[in-house]
């Protein structure tokens, strides 16, 4: 049967009437003069990422058009989204009102943050807070003032963070709970611990600068559970107050340290230090390293841990002593 003009207008118009008004967009975009209440267009931008994440759909973008801070409370992320601030751009997030700049929980989402400075305002938690996910990666941004700057508690996840500032915090990194971490071009600085593995975590940091720090990379096990992993590459180790600690706390806890190819120096009370609790195992290892100009170069603490010397490291200009409280265990090459 054909339909005649009116019915067929009338049909259009019940066809159409079911439609969204605006389909979720791949791209989404914020400005400093953009409205909520604008569809997010490049045309058209939103001002506040929760905006551009209404519109924005699963797996798409939001880009930042210009200098501006893009939130006023916690940015709650729940779909997998790229959030990036165009180069030249300063795209401002802040943790305030007792919450977290950008918090992750939601389980199998991945979410990528790009050229973004995080920053304390007022009472705040934590930058970045990954508690359920499957990825987060973090490239160019700068994360500062909070009590941690990157916290990766989701089970199982994947992190990775590139060319990246974390300083004045509690902790820069904080990695626990089966998380698998990679660190790469890193800055952590003037924190009290610039990288933090804990029960589970397997975290690698390589060309990266630790420095500044009451611990530099601390791998610290809480648990008779739990084993801590970390693996330290190519990086510089400096002026904290000890430059890579590993320590048990329980009985059945397990922490590995492995730092090679590496620049561990200037640190004020040791470049290596090692704690081991009864019945625990906490394991060091020393590749090639440049130890200098700390005031003790490898310190066992009690237990004793144990620490592996692959016999090229270069001790030196350790003002109080190459090693105390224990001996370096020769490890052969393989």
């Amino acid at each position: 049967m054909r339909l005649g003009p009116m019915l067929r207008a009338v049909a259009c118009l019940f066809a159409c009437a079911s439609l969204p008004l605006h389909a979720q967009l791949f791209r989404a975009y914020v400005s400093g003069s953009g409205l909520d209440a604008n569809p997010c267009t490049l045309q058209q931008p939103c001002r506040l990422l929760p905006a551009a994440l209404t519109a924005v759909a699963s797996g798409g973008e939001i880009w930042m058009l210009d200098s501006a801070n893009y939130n006023t409370g916690q940015v709650n992320v729940t779909k997998s989204v790229t959030i990036l601030a165009i180069p030249g751009v300063v795209g401002s997030v802040v943790a305030t009102g007792g919450g977290h700049a950008i918090s992750i929980n939601t389980a199998g989402v991945k979410v990528a943050l790009r050229n973004l400075v995080i920053a304390h305002l007022t009472s705040s938690q934590n930058g970045v807070n990954l508690l359920s996910g499957s990825e987060l990666h973090v490239a160019g941004c700068e994360i500062s003032g909070m009590s941690v700057g990157i916290n990766a508690s989701a089970p199982n996840s994947k992190v990775t963070v590139e060319n990246t500032v974390l300083r004045d915090l509690n902790t820069g990194f904080f990695a626990d709970d089966s998380v698998v971490a990679s660190l790469a071009g890193v800055h952590a600085t003037g924190s009290s611990a610039g990288v933090m593995v804990s029960d589970g975590a397997r975290v690698t940091v390589a060309n990266s600068v630790v420095s500044g720090n009451v611990y530099g990379v601390w791998v610290y096990t809480a648990t008779g559970t739990g084993t801590a992993r970390a693996v330290v590459e190519g990086s510089s180790l400096t002026g904290n107050v000890i430059g890579a600690l590993a320590q048990t706390a329980a009985a059945g806890g397990v922490a590995h340290l492995s730092v090679s190819r590496s620049d561990v120096s200037h640190n004020q009370t040791s470049g290596f230090q090692g704690f081991e609790a009864a019945s625990a195992t906490t394991v060091m290892v020393s590749d090639a390293n440049t130890v200098s100009h700390n005031a003790v170069g490898f310190q066992f603490g009690s237990g004793p841990p144990l620490i592996l010397s692959r016999g090229n490291n270069m001790l030196t200009f350790n003002y109080v002593a190459d090693v105390t409280g224990g001996s370096l265990t020769a490890l052969a090459a393989q």
